[in-house]
């Protein structure tokens, strides 16, 4: 069996990259459900910074799971609904399908970004090719 694509970079384990991208996501639901106003909204227009984390969230699940982007897929389906939910829990009123819309869209965002940042570390680990 093949290693996963970031084994070729020292220090950096898949359990580790599992270990931040699930730590991330369970940040994003802590910081939604603070009631210290933390959490940021889309609204009309949307927070900016509630994109970028779900954009990082989508980049981070991406990376942690190089060989199944459709459990990545999923993974940041549910978040975005789970952030739906936390949203719903701590404000007690539900977002507007633009704030899914620009959830799913800030994920997708995120994991093309991952699959091209994996693919770069795995060409830039390997071993020139000589002639």
């Amino acid at each position: 069996m093949n290693s996963p694509l970031l084994y070729h970079i020292p220090m950096i384990s898949d359990r580790f990259l599992k270990i931040i991208a699930w730590t991330y996501i369970a940040a994003l639901i802590g910081v939604t459900l603070a009631h210290l106003n933390w959490q940021a909204a889309f609204g009309n227009p949307f927070d900016i910074f509630r994109a970028g984390a779900l954009c990082i969230a989508g980049m981070l699940a991406r990376l942690a799971y190089p060989q199944s982007p459709s459990f990545t897929c999923l993974l940041m389906i549910g978040s975005v609904l789970a952030l739906s939910v936390s949203h719903f829990l701590a404000n007690g009123d539900y977002g507007s399908t633009l704030d899914l819309i620009v959830g799913m869209t800030s994920g997708l965002w995120g994991i093309m970004i991952g699959s091209m940042l994996s693919k770069l570390v795995v060409s830039a680990s390997k071993p020139p090719i000589s002639y």
